[in-house]
């Protein structure tokens, strides 16, 4: 049986082009674009084209080109995603990418972002400039005649998963369910999944890092992320669902307002995770079988998800029915992998085993003990404490031992999750900046933690009597104390209800950064009781 002209003409150039993996991101993008513009297989405003000069496949909108998938004469397959002139330098900042005009007048150009580099398809500052472009090319009309030929087998490969995964089985191996005219075996073979030692890191799947502040967790989240290829999000109070995973979103094109569904960071990090095992889409990955599926997601680098601040939003409302997909053992590729249909879109998601979500947790903001039971459950929690080992002596001040008897006495006043990280005193390489560090941080930070409760702040400190600091070495100072008498004298009267009454003041070289006349001992008697 002979195949229809339009797939045969589009498999010959899917087969000179010859590189799969940018057929299916292409395919992909394709899909994305035409569930963004919203127009039926045959509009006159949509038209995907087969170039008959050149290794290309192109889909314009309203006469203005959208999207191409170019092979050039030597080199790697290209992806040309049209935006705007103003969006040219934001993108050009992030990396290094081609850009090409559409013409001398034309307000758009195209982003060239090359196969060996399609991570950069995913960057959400590149994807929501191309998508604007799209909704901005769908209201605007160009004169001209409609002289683009329209194949809709390419409409219909993008649309349909089931006939997009036949396309490619056809274009990797042209011996699989074709007959009629013979097809050329492509000239390289099909990307080897099975390497025996993808790069992942020594952690959990699913790891919160919960400490103190500054005890390290940001930053050993950090020295992952320039391993890995990794996405940073930081949790907030006002953070839901639809930005997490995906939601609609109004925008207004042209003085119209619209809706469309929008991708959050968690989804379109679980398809970058999919694209390192050599996939295009969540769905091409859903449609593979599972054990192809899981042997290429086994052999797959690892990519990172880092959610800074964890605790601050409502967990239960940003993760959803994520919380059950987080499981490694429901995981892509798992035994019992398991995946679900997305409310908004009707699209199948599912979490690939690859994809690593590490999130830190300050406990001085709120307790992990808070936390959603069913999260708990899921993840790994990973205490990061002060580690005052790290810090060196500074002008005869030891800083660790500075630093362990303060935490040994807020912990007594209070309790571990709010002692002071190391981090604080990292940077410390001078009598000035160990002073700066206290007015500035260290203080102000005890001020918080005890609700400006003085007294408990010179019991840290050993700024009270019984420890037998001297006045000028004092960091807090009782500025004075009032019996009775005088707090007659102040009001004429005694206010009901009032004790005798004392306040408190920073000492005020301190205060006044007068550091010369701030002497060491000031720090050293903190951790070193005075000789009398």
């Amino acid at each position: 049986m002979t195949q229809p002209p339009q797939r045969k003409q589009l498999l010959d150039k899917l087969r000179s082009i010859n590189q799969p993996e940018a057929v299916r991101k292409y395919l992909g993008l394709l899909k994305e674009l035409i569930d963004i513009v919203n127009l039926p297989n045959g509009d006159v405003r949509l038209a995907f084209v087969v170039d008959p000069d050149r290794k290309s496949i192109s889909a314009h909108i309203n006469f203005f080109l959208g999207l191409r998938l170019y092979r050039p004469r030597h080199g790697e397959a290209e992806f040309w995603l049209t935006v705007k002139k103003g969006c040219q330098e934001r993108i050009e900042s992030l990396a290094e990418v081609d850009v090409v005009p559409l013409s001398e007048k034309s307000d758009y150009v195209s982003i060239v972002v090359g196969l060996s580099t399609a991570h950069l398809l995913n960057h959400p500052i590149l994807r929501q400039c191309w998508e604007d472009c799209l909704m901005e090319m769908l209201v605007t009309s160009k004169r001209g005649p409609h002289k683009i030929r329209h194949n809709p087998y390419i409409y219909q490969a993008a649309d349909d998963e089931a006939l997009r995964e036949e396309l490619m089985t056809a274009l990797v191996r042209p011996d699989a369910g074709e007959t009629g005219d013979p097809m050329t075996q492509l000239e390289e073979p099909p990307a080897d999944y099975r390497r025996p030692e993808p790069l992942r890191p020594d952690i959990p799947l699913n790891l919160i890092l919960y400490g103190p502040p500054g005890t390290g967790k940001s930053y050993e989240a950090l020295r992952l992320s320039r391993l890995f290829d990794t996405e940073w999000l930081t949790f907030h109070p006002s953070l839901g669902y639809e930005e997490f995973i995906e939601g609609i979103r109004p925008e207004t094109i042209g003085g119209q307002v619209s809706y469309r569904i929008a991708k959050g960071l968690f989804y379109r990090a679980c398809v970058a995770a999919v694209q390192k095992a050599g996939y295009a889409t969540l769905a091409d990955c859903l449609d593979d079988r599972p054990d192809s599926r899981r042997e290429r997601l086994a052999a797959a680098e690892a990519f990172l998800l880092v959610i800074d601040e964890t605790n601050r939003a409502n967990l239960s409302k940003v993760f959803g029915e994520l919380i059950t997909l987080l499981e490694p053992e429901k995981r892509l590729g798992a035994r019992d992998e398991l995946w679900l249909t997305l409310p908004y879109s009707q699209e199948r998601f599912g979490v690939p085993p690859n994809l690593y979500v590490i999130g830190t947790m300050n406990t001085a903001d709120r307790s992990i003990a808070l936390l959603d039971v069913a999260l708990r459950r899921r993840f790994h929690f990973r205490e990061v404490l002060p580690n005052p080992a790290l810090l060196p002596t500074v002008d005869g001040v030891d800083l660790g031992a500075l630093l362990h008897i303060l935490n040994e006495r807020i912990e007594y006043l209070y309790d571990r999750d709010h002692q002071i990280g190391h981090a604080y005193l990292m940077g410390v390489a001078s009598h000035e900046a160990l002073c700066d560090a206290f007015l500035d941080r260290i203080i102000p930070l005890l001020q918080e933690y005890f609700y400006n409760d003085w007294r408990k702040i010179q019991l840290v400190l050993a700024d009270n009597a019984a420890w037998g600091k001297a006045p000028d070495q004092k960091l807090i100072r009782v500025k004075k104390q009032y019996s009775l008498s005088l707090t007659r004298e102040l009001f004429g009267e005694e206010p009901s209800g009032t004790d005798d009454a004392t306040t408190y003041e920073i000492n005020p070289n301190l205060l006044a950064r007068a550091y010369d006349q701030v002497p060491k001992e000031a720090f050293i008697c903190i951790y070193q009781k005075p000789s009398a």
